[in-house]
């Protein structure tokens, strides 16, 4: 599936040279495979879909974020590993990967600096993560599940983690709204990739639905997304496992934890 120019959540595209940024920090990795390790973290803003437990609502248009260059931003890594050290960066958002142009002039001066680049991304824009795949170290594809996005994208997904090949691995948010159908098709998908890649199982933060965080509902009223019950995902881990090599049930530690 080839993204709409519609669909772009940007007033107008950022220039090549320049990305919308949400944020610039450096925080403990709070979620999959890399859980702990200490990270320079780059937030950029836009993402054209609308997960409904969505925990960066800021980060899905550019509003209210400023337009950055590659410099400005390479400048705030420097002063946050000058602070401390990392051994990583990890490009995030929203959707880093619809601003392509920008990771094609700033990841390789990631590398240069002597750093890793973590690559989060929803795994659905194939072609876009081809142009910068060669720049990418690990890359943390988050499955979308048609039960928390509305629709489904298989297909992008198959062929985004035959791109990524060892760099990957997948993380699948489940909910209480989790199906085994959806699931079992997540699962076959992984166990057909060479090599199959590490699967992290994460069952949600309870949060408000982001529809009705978006539309300022009463939050009494608000629908309220909340994890599978605990034997579901013992059963759903018990189903992975036969079929994939490494299966984890790792949940977001960034809330208990009291950090970004």
């Amino acid at each position: 599936m080839t993204l709409d120019t519609a669909e772009l959540p940007f007033q107008e595209p950022p220039p090549p040279s320049s990305a919308k940024v949400a944020d610039v920090f450096s925080s403990l990795q709070g979620e999959g495979l890399y859980l702990g390790e200490r990270q320079i973290f780059v937030r950029l803003a836009g993402c054209p879909w609308r997960c409904t437990y969505c925990d960066t609502p800021d980060s899905l248009s550019d509003q209210n974020h400023r337009l950055q260059t590659v410099d400005e931003i390479l400048e705030k890594v420097k002063i946050l590993q000058a602070q401390r050290s990392h051994s990583s960066v990890s490009v995030t958002g929203g959707e880093p990967l619809l601003q392509t142009d920008f990771l094609t002039l700033f990841l390789p001066k990631i590398q240069a600096l002597g750093l890793r680049v973590h690559l989060e991304t929803s795994a659905t824009h194939p072609h876009l993560f081809q142009k910068v795949a060669t720049w990418c170290d690990v890359v943390a594809a988050d499955i979308k599940l048609p039960s928390a996005i509305g629709q489904s994208f298989w297909a992008e997904h198959d062929e985004f983690l035959k791109l990524a090949g060892e760099k990957a691995f997948v993380k699948i948010v489940l909910t209480s709204r989790t199906t085994d159908e959806e699931l079992e098709t997540a699962i076959h998908l992984l166990s057909r990739l060479t090599p199959v890649p590490p699967l992290i199982l994460q069952p949600v933060t309870p949060i408000a639905d982001l529809q009705s965080r978006q539309s300022g509902g009463d939050s009494v009223a608000s629908v309220q997304i909340v994890p599978p019950a605990p034997e579901r995902l013992v059963t759903w881990w018990d189903w992975a496992r036969q079929k994939l090599p490494t299966v984890k049930i790792v949940p977001q530690m960034h809330p208990l934890w009291g950090l970004p």
